[in-house]
C-alpha cells in the first residue's frame, strides 16, 4: 500500500509540474488557442491541465491495478509492457510533432510539460512491470468444503 501511495504522490507532483510547464506556452500559442483552437483552452490554466493529466495517470494506475488484482500469471507484465510501448510511441510522436510541425514555436517549457507526462506514464508502467505479485492480494479459488462426519437423519 505504501508503494502505490508513493506512485500516486509522484504522479501528482509530475502532473503539477507538467501543468505549470504547459501553460507557459509562447504568445503565438496563446493567441492560437484563444482564437482558433478553443477546445484546448484547458491548457491555459495550470491547475486544470494538472488535474487532467493527473486523472489520466490515475486511470492508468487504476486499470493496471485492477488487472494485477484479477489476472493470473504474467498478464500484468504483458499488458504493462504494452502500455509502456504505447507510452514510448506517444513520446516519440510528441517529439516528432514538436520538432516538425508548427508546434515547434510553442517554447521548450511547453514541450517539456508533455514530455514529463509521457515519462510519468512510463514510470507507472515500469512500476507494474517490476513489482512482485503480492500473494495476499491475489485471487484465490475457494472450493466448498463438504462436512465429513455428518450423520444423516432418518426419515
Amino acid at each position: 500500500m505504501r508503494k502505490i501511495t508513493s506512485l500516486f504522490l509522484f504522479q501528482a507532483l509530475a502532473s503539477v509540474i507538467s501543468g505549470i510547464l504547459i501553460t507557459q506556452m509562447s504568445l503565438l500559442g496563446r493567441i492560437g488557442i484563444h482564437t482558433m483552437y478553443r477546445q484546448f483552452m484547458v491548457f491555459r490554466s495550470w491547475w486544470k491541465t494538472a488535474l487532467l493529466l493527473f486523472v489520466i495517470q490515475c486511470l492508468l494506475i487504476g486499470v493496471l491495478g485492477l488487472i494485477r488484482q484479477y489476472s493470473l500469471g504474467k498478464a500484468v507484465k504483458k499488458i504493462s509492457g504494452l502500455c509502456l510501448l504505447i507510452g514510448i510511441i506517444g513520446f516519440g510522436f510528441t517529439y516528432w510533432d514538436f520538432t516538425t510541425t508548427m508546434h515547434k514555436v510553442m517554447k521548450a517549457r511547453f514541450h517539456f510539460g508533455f514530455y514529463l507526462f509521457w515519462i510519468g506514464w512510463g514510470v507507472t508502467c515500469l512500476y507494474f512491470i517490476l513489482q512482485k505479485r503480492d500473494t495476499s492480494s491475489s485471487v484465490t479459488e475457494i472450493s466448498p468444503s463438504l462436512p465429513q462426519d455428518r450423520e444423516e437423519e432418518p426419515m
